[in-house]
């Protein structure tokens, strides 16, 4: 999905690059230190999911409570399902471009768009199939739910074929490898392990582009704590692949009223961030070590995914 704001992706990346020029990680809280007593996993043999810690609606860490040691698993959502859909499908877009573009060559952005919208459907029928989605919602939902889906998929072809128009509208020589990684996303679902910090064995990273930036899709509220997956990904990318990160973006996805809307926001991932992850993660080994129920915050958000259990309702 990085075809979709390329310029605002620079635009932000030089801004924090001035801002943070004098300023760098220290050496102790990249990954490929994992063995030292600060990243080390203070618990072997227990993985966390990225999301699962940075997610944190729960002050008292109840959710990682219920789901590690309870057994009690968050009910699953018309938000959940969107969720999964809006990822799935942006993956499955980038797919079909790349595929659409090898097979047929440096077609003009109108030819792009035509054959790519005689695909609309099946790809979004079968990715609701491949969900069990009507499984977990009613049918109106269903309908309510394919019908985003369509939206979103032009919306990116459109913005995929004016990205194709305008990258061969600048070159003099175009060749195909070359203008394919230009138009669409260099690298889309990257796989992690994160073992070495108590982490999953697969990570899967949204978007990892060529200069090192990491992209998280989130297609809920925005929400302040969304920053810690940055910090969570970018550690386990140091501690797998042994490659620096330091700048990441939250990208916010959603259709309203039929209509596409996406928000950027991007971060430096420097020592602070880290540590509050790491924070975070020692925390929630604490929780699954002792075993004990940390109790009810004194007031729940009603958008956390376990209210309907501590709550009712």
């Amino acid at each position: 999905m990085s075809w979709l704001y390329y310029r605002e992706l620079d635009r932000l990346l030089m801004q924090l690059r001035q801002l943070y020029s004098s300023v760098e990680v220290s050496s102790e809280l990249r990954g490929w230190n994992w063995s030292n007593d600060l990243l080390s996993p203070p618990v072997e043999n227990v993985y966390f999911g990225v999301s699962e810690l940075a997610n944190r609606y729960c002050s008292t860490f109840r959710d990682i409570y219920l789901r590690r040691v309870a057994g009690v698993f968050a009910p699953i959502t018309f938000k959940t399902v969107r969720g999964w859909l809006y990822h799935a499908l942006s993956s499955r877009s980038a797919s079909i471009l790349k595929s659409t573009l090898y097979s047929h060559g440096l077609v003009r952005g109108i030819e792009l768009i035509k054959m790519l919208e005689k695909e609309r459907s099946s790809i979004v029928d079968s990715l609701i199939e491949e969900y069990n989605v009507n499984r977990y919602l009613s049918s109106e939902e269903v309908d309510l739910l394919r019908n985003d889906l369509h939206v979103l998929f032009d919306y990116f072809v459109v913005q995929a074929a004016s990205r194709l128009d305008v990258v061969l509208s600048e070159v003099r020589y175009a060749k195909l490898e070359s203008i394919i990684n230009r138009v669409a996303p260099q690298v889309s679902e990257k796989l992690v392990d994160g073992r070495l910090l108590g982490l999953s064995k697969e990570l899967r990273i949204d978007v990892m582009l060529d200069n090192r930036v990491i992209i998280d899709i989130k297609t809920g509220d925005v929400r302040d704590f969304h920053k810690y997956a940055l910090a969570g990904y970018a550690l386990a990318i140091e501690s797998d692949l042994e490659i620096p990160i330091d700048y990441g973006l939250i990208t916010y996805l959603s259709v309203v009223n039929g209509r596409v809307k996406i928000s950027n926001k991007m971060y430096f991932i420097g020592d602070e961030l880290r540590r509050e992850f790491i924070e975070i993660r020692d925390e929630a080994f604490n929780i699954f070590s002792s075993g004990q129920d940390p109790g009810k915050p004194a007031s729940c958000p009603e958008y956390c995914i376990y209210y309907s259990v501590c709550r009712g309702g």
